[in-house]
């Protein structure tokens, strides 16, 4: 059955599944950054290992690049984690927007049926009533006629 809010609800529900989507790229992007950051970790332990042995080469520069370069990821990773905390809140506000048109919906469509059902009970209730009004009307009209020939 039609409801008046089934637009809305379709708008509603679209808008939910590209959070979804999103949401599901911004995880990504946060996975994607705190692994580069755990590879850079990683890279820069390796590195102090072999700098440590080698009394020739300075790792002096080549630690200042990666710091700013985990810097620049920690950054990334902040504003990613940000702007998909965002899209989170943004999914459960339409996510209870969505719930609320889906109960309005619901209760209409129960609503309708009620008052289907009312008026058909109504119907069926005419009939009978006037079932029995013409058996009644009947039933005196032969009484008053063997009343009539006595």
């Amino acid at each position: 059955m039609k409801t008046p809010y089934d637009t809305a609800l379709r708008a509603r529900q679209r808008e939910v599944d590209d959070l979804r989507t999103t949401i599901g790229g911004a995880a990504r992007k946060v996975a994607e950054a705190e692994a580069l950051a755990q590879a850079l970790s990683d890279t820069v332990a390796r590195e102090k290992r072999i700098a440590a042995g080698d009394l020739v080469f300075s790792p002096v520069a080549y630690l200042a690049r990666t710091r700013a370069e985990a810097r620049q990821l920690n950054e990334t990773r902040c504003t990613v984690t940000a702007e998909l905390d965002a899209l989170r809140q943004r999914a459960i506000e339409s996510y209870g927007s969505l719930r609320a048109l889906e109960g309005a919906a619901q209760q209409f469509r129960e609503s309708a049926e009620r008052d289907a059902a009312t008026a058909e009970q109504a119907s069926v209730d005419d009939f009978a009533g006037a079932r029995f009004a013409r058996a009644l009307h009947q039933a005196r009209q032969a009484r008053a006629q063997s009343q009539d020939v006595r």
